[in-house]
């Protein structure tokens, strides 16, 4: 039989002591202490880049399918069994549907393009008299120019917006002066 030496001669493990666990223990709760704040942030920033983008590309997906298609292309707060829910609240979620009767109010013989979920912490409102967003075979979008507002957690100064022009060209945008009104 072979005994290994490893020159301690005491018999002493290869343990932590208890000082030594607390020491390591108590570093551990200062770093992840102070790291909490930053990781809650960038949860908020990820969060809202996720609701802008979802948004901004079932938009564009809305013109180029007008376009594509050749037919008008309708976005509006709602959801795919229930239609268009006629307000300009996002938060819960949109649809994106081709409109073959031009009534803007989908009907079941008309094709489902795309249905967004809500964002959790994140409202999003379109201008008061923007309640959907229509697309004409030449990518237009008629009306006024239109914006959609998104707000998180992080209120007013990381609110974002989307904005619509009347050539349907849609664009993201910081939006710093959103009444706090609006935004969680």
């Amino acid at each position: 039989m072979l005994i290994e030496s490893h020159g301690t001669g005491c018999g002493r493990g290869r343990g932590f002591t208890a000082l030594e666990l607390m020491t390591m223990l108590a570093i551990a709760a200062i770093l992840l202490a102070s790291g909490i704040p930053s990781f809650q942030q960038f949860m908020r920033k990820q969060q809202m880049k996720a609701a802008l983008g979802g948004l901004h590309n079932d938009l564009l997906a809305a013109r180029s399918e007008a376009v594509f298609r050749r037919f008008s292309v309708v976005a509006c707060p709602g959801s795919p069994s229930a239609g268009c829910r006629g307000t300009n609240d996002w938060t819960g979620g949109w649809i994106v549907f081709m409109d073959i009767n031009g009534d803007r109010r989908r009907q079941p013989a008309e094709r489902l393009v795309r249905h967004g979920q809500g964002f959790g912490n994140v409202d999003i409102h379109s201008s008061s008299g923007r309640t959907d967003f229509r697309f004409f075979p030449d990518g237009s979008a008629p009306g006024s120019n239109g914006s959609i507002s998104l707000c998180g957690p992080g209120g007013p100064p990381e609110a974002r917006k989307l904005v619509i022009s009347n050539i349907g060209r849609i664009r993201r945008d910081r939006y710093e002066g959103l009444d706090p009104a609006f935004c969680p």
